[in-house]
C-alpha cells in the first residue's frame, strides 16, 4: 500500500473571529477554499513539515500548534491511502502573501467559512474534526466513487 502523509493548519485569529483561507485553483479533488498545508518531506517529524508548509505558502510563523485530528482517504482501486493530520493554532507571526503558488489567502469570518459552499472536498467533514465533534475520519473510494464515510 502506498502511503501519502499530509498535513493542514487552521490558522484562527482571536480577535477578529477570523481564519486564513486559500482559495486553491483548479487541481482534482482539492480545488476551493481550504486551509494551507502540504506533504510531510521523508526526514521530517509531521509537526515540523505543518510549521514549513505554512511558512513556505504563506510567509507566516506559526507556533503552539495543537493536533486536532487525523482525516484519510482510501483507495482501494490504487491500494493508496492518503493520510492528514490537522493542526490548529492561533499564534502566528510575519506578514502574509496573499498571491501563494498553492492560490490566494485571505482571512474570512469563521462562521461564514462554514457556511460556504465553495470550500473544498472534504472540507465540511474536515470541520467536525477541528470543532472537536470526532478525532479521525476515513473516506473509502473505489476509483472516484465514494463507497463509505466513517467517523470515530
Amino acid at each position: 500500500m502506498e502511503i501519502v502523509i499530509l498535513n493542514m493548519c487552521m490558522i484562527y485569529n482571536p480577535k477578529t473571529k477570523e481564519v486564513l483561507v486559500l482559495d486553491k485553483p483548479i487541481k482534482e479533488g482539492w480545488e476551493g477554499l481550504t486551509f494551507p498545508g502540504g506533504h510531510v518531506e521523508p526526514v521530517e517529524s509531521i509537526h515540523d513539515s505543518v510549521i514549513r508548509e505554512i511558512k513556505e505558502e504563506t510567509n507566516l510563523d506559526i507556533k503552539n500548534i495543537e493536533l486536532k485530528g487525523i482525516v484519510q482517504w482510501y483507495d482501494k482501486s490504487i491500494d493508496q491511502r492518503l493520510l492528514s493530520h490537522l493542526y490548529y493554532t492561533e499564534c502566528f507571526e510575519g506578514e502574509l502573501i496573499e498571491d501563494s503558488p498553492e492560490g490566494k489567502l485571505f482571512w474570512m469570518d469563521l462562521q461564514e467559512f462554514i457556511e460556504m459552499e465553495n470550500k473544498s472536498a472534504s472540507m465540511d467533514e474536515m470541520l467536525t474534526l477541528y470543532m472537536g465533534k470526532c478525532k479521525e475520519i476515513v473516506f473509502y473510494f473505489n476509483g472516484k466513487e465514494l463507497e463509505e464515510v466513517k467517523y470515530y
